[in-house]
């Protein structure tokens, strides 16, 4: 670690910002950064969900913190914001997200999507339905993808999501399953991607203990994240697993051995998504 700071031959001071850190995915990247980044070299810094709070907030980081490079999750800057940073010669780098003009680190949200789809239909499941986040807001990004994902590999069969069950929550929560669920098994689906996170997921699944539905007998259900929880619920969670270890590294690296590299060129890095079998479905 001494080094690699030695090397950017200045002292490191990195922004990791999100709208509220209230997701688990938010904070399993921030516990990744932790372990990258000494506690000095790094702040966290809540800019909200609000488009014009949130500008408001990035332009103060920008003036009173002054960082070497601003790491921000599920947020996306408009470009008055990008060339700001730009001209202060501070490298932007994305995560779960994408725009223009900054480095961007995802995985390839369309195709876990579409791999969930397609697990479901392999399993001969008709009445396939999505739990997923908000889709036409600022950083809803990932769930449209992901939702465009798995709509396209139930075209290819023929199937479609059954009307009134592309079901949009706004925390990613276990809360956020346990009130959509009750519609979804009213509507008698038999299968449920959890576009949402697996602790969203695992409010699906405590609904379903509480009406004696048989998970996946009844319904199968895939989770998204891979999280501890995802291994430790009942039933263990069937989800789709993003590299946060290796997400977080990648941006460490960005913001630090490369800043002055991404601030000539940005960078987009990719990471696959893979399908983690267990027992929900």
């Amino acid at each position: 670690m001494t080094n690699i700071l030695t090397m950017a031959n200045q002292e490191t001071r990195i922004i990791i910002a999100a709208p509220t850190f209230g997701s688990s995915f938010q904070i399993s990247l921030v516990d990744n950064f932790k372990k990258l980044f000494k506690f000095e070299e790094m702040a966290m810094r809540s800019v909200t969900d609000d488009a014009n709070t949130q500008k408001g907030c990035l332009e103060q980081i920008l003036a009173q913190t002054k960082p070497t490079g601003l790491i921000a999750i599920s947020i996306r800057p408009d470009n008055d914001t990008i060339s700001a940073y730009s001209a202060a010669n501070i490298p932007i780098i994305l995560i779960d997200e994408k725009t223009s003009g900054v480095s961007t680190i995802t995985i390839d949200n369309n195709m876990g999507g579409r791999i969930a789809g397609e697990y479901f239909i392999k399993k001969n499941k008709k009445k396939i339905v999505i739990v997923t986040g908000r889709t036409h807001v600022m950083g809803g990004y990932n769930a449209q993808q992901r939702l465009e994902g798995f709509q396209h590999a139930l075209r290819t069969k023929g199937l479609s999501t059954p009307l009134g069950c592309v079901m949009e929550v706004f925390h990613y929560s276990r809360e956020d399953g346990i009130e959509v669920m009750p519609k979804l098994l009213d509507s008698c689906v038999d299968a449920i991607f959890c576009a949402a996170g697996d602790n969203c997921a695992q409010g699906l699944l405590t609904v379903a203990r509480e009406r004696g539905v048989r998970i996946p007998e009844d319904v199968a259900v895939v989770g998204f994240d891979d999280l501890l929880i995802a291994q430790l619920s009942t039933p263990a969670l069937t989800t789709i697993r993003q590299p946060l270890k290796e997400m977080a590294e990648a941006a460490f690296k960005m913001a630090v051995i490369h800043r002055e590299e991404i601030l000539r060129k940005p960078r987009n890095k990719v990471f696959n998504p893979e399908l983690v079998i267990r027992k929900s479905a």
